[in-house]
Protein backbone atom coordinates (compact mmCIF):
# COMPACT_ATOMS: atom_id res chain seq x y z
CA UNK A 1 0.00 0.00 0.00
CA UNK A 2 1.26 3.48 -0.78
CA UNK A 3 -0.07 6.82 0.43
CA UNK A 4 0.93 10.38 -0.38
CA UNK A 5 1.37 12.47 2.77
CA UNK A 6 2.25 15.96 1.54
CA UNK A 7 2.66 17.56 4.96
CA UNK A 8 5.56 15.31 6.11
CA UNK A 9 8.60 17.54 6.28
CA UNK A 10 11.17 16.20 8.76
CA UNK A 11 12.58 13.19 10.58
CA UNK A 12 10.12 13.74 13.43
CA UNK A 13 7.27 13.31 10.92
CA UNK A 14 8.92 10.18 9.56
CA UNK A 15 9.40 8.59 12.97
CA UNK A 16 5.86 9.50 14.08
CA UNK A 17 4.26 7.86 11.04
CA UNK A 18 6.50 4.79 11.22
CA UNK A 19 5.70 4.32 14.91
CA UNK A 20 1.93 4.77 14.60
CA UNK A 21 1.66 2.36 11.67
CA UNK A 22 3.85 -0.31 13.27
CA UNK A 23 2.07 -0.06 16.60
CA UNK A 24 -1.22 -0.63 14.76
CA UNK A 25 -0.03 -3.83 13.09
CA UNK A 26 1.19 -2.60 9.71
CA UNK A 27 4.47 -4.09 8.45
CA UNK A 28 7.49 -3.04 6.37
CA UNK A 29 6.84 0.68 6.80
CA UNK A 30 8.98 2.90 4.56
CA UNK A 31 8.73 6.68 4.58
CA UNK A 32 10.25 8.79 1.79
CA UNK A 33 10.34 12.41 2.91
CA UNK A 34 11.54 13.72 -0.47
CA UNK A 35 8.66 12.07 -2.33
CA UNK A 36 6.20 12.59 0.57
CA UNK A 37 5.15 8.94 0.42
CA UNK A 38 4.54 6.17 2.92
CA UNK A 39 4.68 2.53 1.80
CA UNK A 40 3.72 -0.43 3.98
CA UNK A 41 2.17 -3.87 4.07
CA UNK A 42 -1.44 -4.03 5.22
CA UNK A 43 -0.76 -7.29 7.09
CA UNK A 44 -4.45 -8.22 7.03
CA UNK A 45 -5.54 -4.75 8.06
CA UNK A 46 -7.83 -2.40 6.19
CA UNK A 47 -6.57 0.47 4.01
CA UNK A 48 -8.97 2.90 5.71
CA UNK A 49 -7.56 1.93 9.13
CA UNK A 50 -4.07 2.90 7.96
CA UNK A 51 -5.33 6.23 6.68
CA UNK A 52 -7.17 6.87 9.92
CA UNK A 53 -4.16 6.19 12.20
CA UNK A 54 -1.93 8.51 10.15
CA UNK A 55 -4.59 11.24 10.22
CA UNK A 56 -4.90 10.95 14.03
CA UNK A 57 -1.34 12.29 14.17
CA UNK A 58 -2.36 15.40 12.21
CA UNK A 59 -1.21 14.46 8.72
CA UNK A 60 -3.23 14.64 5.51
CA UNK A 61 -3.37 11.38 3.54
CA UNK A 62 -4.06 11.45 -0.19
Amino acid sequence: MKFNVKDMTCNHCKKTIEKVLRSNGFKDVKVDLDAHTVEFELNGRDKSAAKRVIETKGYTVE
